[in-house]
């Protein structure tokens, strides 16, 4: 296979801005009516405007040496962890860590849980997580990479975390429990409160993952919706994992990790000093990173407040509750329990829900799919919202003809990676 060698001779800014632009011309939108794949997160385009403004003043700062050159970003660092503390009902006590994104927060919060349980029970040999199977990934990759044992439990009849199995998996080597508020596939929010009450009574650490919800479900709950509690307003709650690039609209990337005390911060830093350079110390994993996702992210956060994102957000809850009830009366179709923010998964038992998946998509609608049981996966946000009724007739008439065996399923893989 041969390899793109580097231009012996540059070609020029206008000819390449024109090769970029014709290789772009394959790309789809990263937001439009009728995409349901999240990824990317619209929350309108004056927010858009805001991020990217934000962004492109600090992109080329680096937040690595920001305390001895830019004590703008370490402002906005300050402020942007307080008020995500003040949005988890935090105590006074809490510290949090910006990252790059959710996967990095979930690494940072497996290892401070790993080293707290090693300065706690000195003898522990084989550490262990329980994880449930609705988990994100990044939680594997976590126990992978440090070196813990991971124990998976199922889920029961509403698609959240089975609490009497994770309850039975407990033993002498379990250090961290898992909880998500709420889970990828499902956007159903585990019964966090009961996990909570386990992790006080065996003195575990509790990671809630609420990267999907952290910048839901407090808005949701100040609409006026049921909203399970899932934060530090439970005891047994140790660290909070809440994605900013998701539903708070900053740009890419910036995660938080959430603790409840700052003392259990010294299980979080890595510190080196065997080298020339001197000490070598952080919170997070990786090192240099730009400073634009930390300045979007208090831009976005700071011009909306609470009013602004529960005004973005009513709409997306209204068109979710819209489309939940209506794919519950199409004849043949189900939602995956009850979501509680704004993922929603869907299938049948009656026929192939990857025949319809794929004449939605010849008809321009883009989702994901799950492949356990199998089910069309969708995200809502501020422009799907506006189209819900468009969606639903459609899917309405392609559920017949798929009960009439007129639609058949390509087959194609289901990937959810790089």
């Amino acid at each position: 296979m041969s390899r793109r060698e580097l231009p012996l001779a540059g070609t020029g800014w206008q000819e390449t801005q024109a090769l970029m632009a014709q290789a772009h011309e394959a790309d789809q939108p990263w937001h439009d009516e009728r995409a349901f794949l999240g990824g990317s997160y619209f929350g309108g385009e004056q927010v858009v405007a805001i991020a990217n403004e934000a962004y492109q003043t600090y992109i080329n700062y680096n937040a690595l040496f920001a305390r001895k050159m830019f004590p703008s970003v370490v402002r906005y660092d300050e402020e942007v962890v307080d008020m995500v503390l003040g949005l988890l009902n935090a105590p006074t006590t809490a510290a949090g860590t910006l990252t790059s994104g959710g996967t990095e927060s979930i690494l940072l919060g497996v290892k401070t849980a790993r080293d707290w349980a090693q300065s706690e029970r000195p003898n522990l040999v084989e550490p262990e997580m329980i994880v449930p199977y609705a988990a994100h990934p990044a939680f594997h990759k976590a126990a992978h990479l440090m070196g813990l044992k991971v124990v998976q439990v199922g889920i029961d009849g509403d698609y959240r975390t089975d609490v009497a199995a994770l309850a039975s998996a407990i033993n002498d080597n379990t250090v961290l429990l898992v909880a998500s508020a709420p889970s990828y596939p499902f956007g159903v929010t585990d019964a966090v409160n009961e996990i909570a009450a386990l992790a006080v009574e065996h003195d575990l650490w509790l990671h809630v993952d609420a990267c999907h919800g952290g910048f839901v479900l407090p808005f949701a709950r100040k609409l006026g919706y049921q909203v399970p509690d899932f934060d530090f307003l439970l005891e047994g709650v140790c660290a909070v994992s809440v994605d900013i690039h998701k539903l708070g609209y900053a740009n890419k990337g910036v995660s938080l990790l959430a603790l409840r005390d700052s003392s259990l911060r010294e299980h979080q830093r890595y510190e080196f000093s065997d080298w020339p350079a001197g000490v070598y110390a952080t919170y997070g994993i990786t090192g240099s990173r730009s400073s634009g996702g930390v300045a979007s992210a208090w831009a976005v956060m700071n011009t909306l407040g609470t009013t602004g994102y529960m005004e973005i957000m009513a709409p997306i809850l209204t068109a979710r509750d819209r489309l939940i009830g209506a794919i519950n009366d199409i004849d043949g179709l189900c939602v995956r329990g009850t979501p509680d923010a704004y993922l929603i998964s869907f299938g049948s038992t009656d026929f192939d829900i990857f025949a319809v998946a794929d004449a939605l998509e010849a008809r321009g609608w883009r989702s994901n799919r799950l492949t356990d049981p199998p089910s069309i996966h969708l995200f809502l946000d501020a422009a799907n919202a506006t189209n819900i009724d468009a969606y639903i007739e459609d899917l309405t008439t392609l559920t017949s003809a798929a009960r009439a065996g007129e639609l058949e399923a390509s087959g194609k893989a289901i990937v959810y990676s790089t």
